[in-house]
């Protein structure tokens, strides 16, 4: 009984060399250029990152999720002097804010009542996103 086991043994191991064998030569085979497209680009080839990695952008107000009345609200957006700072509506066109008093301001005027989306970017000198938030949610009265 102890020949039979290792009969077994034996079968079940020749198969798993085959195929590593198998893999082996199909990599040995794979045209030059296909290896090529394969290759990680070099980090010299990969564009350059933010301007500044230590940028910080963020919207206070309106927190997540405030009701807002009323016929104007001041949205106002901390961030890094690293470039100015744009305002998006539920994904709509960039509009650009002000600068005062140590923060980025929106004078959102003339609103419809609704739910919206906010987010903001700040652009860099070189006119490149340096940084992005995610979208804050609101509810207009």
């Amino acid at each position: 009984m102890a020949k039979a086991s290792k009969k077994k043994e034996v079968v079940a191991a020749e198969p798993v060399e085959v195929k590593k064998e198998v893999k082996k030569k199909a990599a040995a085979k794979k045209p030059a250029a296909a290896k090529a497209a394969s290759v990680k680009p070099a980090k010299s080839a990969v564009s350059k990152k933010n301007e500044n990695q230590n940028a910080y952008l963020v919207i206070d107000y309106p927190v997540e999720t405030e009701h807002i009345y009323g016929n104007h609200y001041a949205i106002r957006i901390g961030a890094s002097p690293d470039g100015y700072v744009e305002l998006s509506f539920n994904d709509g066109e960039w509009i650009p804010c002000r600068y005062a008093d140590g923060y980025w301001w929106f004078d959102w005027v003339y609103f419809t009542p609704g739910n919206y989306k906010l987010a903001s970017r700040m652009i860099g000198s070189n006119g490149e996103v340096v940084k992005s938030t995610g979208t804050r949610k609101c509810k207009v009265c």
